[in-house]
């Protein structure tokens, strides 16, 4: 197929304008139009505005479907989507952002109406943007779930973690723990740096030395060492960044011969299908993935031209805290708490 660089070449046009023509978008004269849907057809482009059905097509990028709340990302998306009459075209494993930038392009060259991009290089704290504004100069509506970057004009949709760690802590707190550990993944991230920070902000007034945090990645065997090394630190309960991890965290705790709850509590993040088939059944928070898919779409499908200039808009989403039995009094305040 075409590239979009190949049709702008030759019909003496910019990329933005080959974008806008072959999305059947309006603002472009109409002899440079039919100019460059003759180059297209030529270059063998394929489906064009007229000779393809009304039905938009969406690009959804995704870090992969091994950890199941990317699973659920997908699905809802998908089926917000299709209750719209639009389609999902999934990609995944951006592990780079040249990476990245290729699959945004490939879905420019596909023809996609909208990009929606889950948990992407938008969340680094320090990483290239500009592949993101390639789409947005192009006249596409780009909408960035779970990270926040200050210096790009997109739609930025998010889970509240300040009210996720802050409902956790006093949830522990209300158990007598008062040696809590977070474990969490790369520092540079958006939502981990948000986590840290509540998490150091609520936690600040309790001890006179800091609550311990294990810095790993969002894993099972990531997981399972932190919470060996937190244990090891003292704590009596632990924060995960996801039930991936807090899977991985239950069997550290085990592995030195702990008992959770009973010894040590486990909280988890996400509330994958499985969190409550663990043993003992995860206490997580529940990311309100279908509101921020319906959210993220009716976003990306705004329609009409004002809604495809690059604004930026950003929205957060309250997630729920689920308690199951992960959760329990610590060592020795459960007498306390009687009295």
């Amino acid at each position: 197929m075409a590239r979009l660089i190949d049709i702008a070449q030759q019909a003496g046009v910019s990329e933005a304008t080959v974008s806008r023509v072959l999305n059947g978008r309006a603002g472009v004269h109409e002899a440079t139009r039919q100019n460059v849907l003759d180059v297209a057809r030529r270059l063998g482009r394929g489906a064009l505005p007229g000779d393809r059905s009304a039905e938009p097509l969406v690009g959804v990028l995704v870090p992969d479907l091994d950890n199941q709340v990317f699973t659920a990302w997908a699905e809802r998306i998908e089926a917000e989507l299709f209750e719209r009459g639009a389609s999902a075209l999934v990609a995944l494993r951006a592990r780079t952002a040249e990476r990245e930038r290729e699959i945004l392009q490939r879905f420019l060259q596909i023809g996609a109406e909208a990009i929606i991009v889950i948990s992407g290089h938008h969340a680094q704290q320090q990483g290239p943007v500009d592949h993101y504004r390639e789409v947005t100069a192009a006249g596409v509506p780009l909408v960035l779930v779970n990270g926040v970057r200050e210096d790009l004009d997109a739609a930025f949709l998010s889970t509240d973690d300040e009210h996720a760690v802050r409902a956790v802590l006093v949830h522990l707190q209300d158990l007598g723990h008062r040696r809590v550990g977070l474990a969490v993944g790369d520092e540079h991230t958006w939502p981990v740096r948000e986590k840290l920070r509540v998490f150091e902000d609520v936690t600040a007034s309790w001890d006179e030395e800091p609550q311990p945090v294990a810095f790993t990645d969002f894993s099972y065997a990531g997981g399972y060492e932190a919470a060996r090394d937190l244990v090891e630190r003292g704590v009596t309960a632990i924060v995960c960044g996801s039930d991936v991890m807090a899977a991985g965290a239950l069997e550290g705790i085990r592995s030195l011969g702990r008992e959770v709850p009973g010894d040590v509590s486990v909280v988890g993040y996400d509330d994958v299908f499985w969190a409550s088939l663990t043993n003992p059944p995860l206490t997580t928070v529940r990311q309100a993935v279908g509101s921020i898919a319906r959210a993220a779409v009716r976003t990306a499908l705004g329609g009409g031209e004002e809604s495809r200039r690059p604004a930026r808009t950003e929205v957060v989403v309250r997630p729920q805290l689920v308690v199951r039995g992960s959760t329990a009094a610590a060592p020795g305040a459960a007498a306390s708490m009687d009295r």
